[in-house]
């Protein structure tokens, strides 16, 4: 028996069709959950999907765009620390989003790998490129094209280590942590000798 609908306010009912397709998402790739499916686990039609969303693939897109950005929950100043203080730090708050995210987030941050559309390409390229900022900032590193243009391969190399760790049991927190540091240090210019 299908779950009963409830009227909820617009805010909120986009969040729970946001909140069931990501649950969806996070298992199975995008061609193989349909509309259907994914108005059943909202506890809505399909004409709300395309109501809120336009769409299945702008509701995948939606997803994506959550699951693959950086939190939007700040650092604490760290700008009197040493650089390599700094930079662990940082690193430590991305794997603990990682974390936090688990497999969500690194099923749908690959997604890009997957599925290799560019629609998908644009969600990832700008939340590589958000966390490059945020990673900058962090660091107390001018906000430089060129720098952005070095952390951001960084971010597929991040992501790619997290798979690692929190999908395959490969690698662990602390090695992924050490590789991670490693990898800003010498893009941004200041491994240590």
């Amino acid at each position: 028996m299908p779950p009963a609908r409830t009227r909820l306010a617009p805010d909120s009912r986009r969040r729970s069709i946001l909140d069931a397709a990501g649950v969806l998402y996070a298992t199975r790739p995008y061609d193989q959950v349909s509309t259907a499916e994914l108005a059943g686990a909202a506890g809505v039609t399909r004409g709300l999907i395309h109501h809120y969303f336009g769409s299945k693939r702008e509701l995948f897109l939606a997803v994506m765009r959550e699951s693959v950005m950086m939190p939007d929950a700040a650092l604490p100043d760290l700008s009197a620390l040493p650089l390599p203080e700094r930079v662990s730090r940082t690193i430590d708050w991305i794997l603990d989003a990682a974390t936090t995210y688990g497999q969500a987030w690194v099923a749908a941050s690959g997604a890009a790998n997957l599925h290799g559309d560019s629609d998908v390409q644009v969600v990832v390229d700008e939340a590589d490129d958000r966390a490059a900022r945020l990673v900058l900032d962090a660091l107390a590193l001018p906000d430089d094209a060129r720098l952005r243009a070095r952390l951001r391969p960084v971010a597929a190399y991040v992501k790619a280590l997290c798979r690692e760790w929190l999908v395959q049991g490969t690698l662990d927190r602390e090695t992924v942590h050490a590789d991670v540091c490693a990898a800003v240090l010498t893009v941004t210019g200041q491994e240590t000798p």
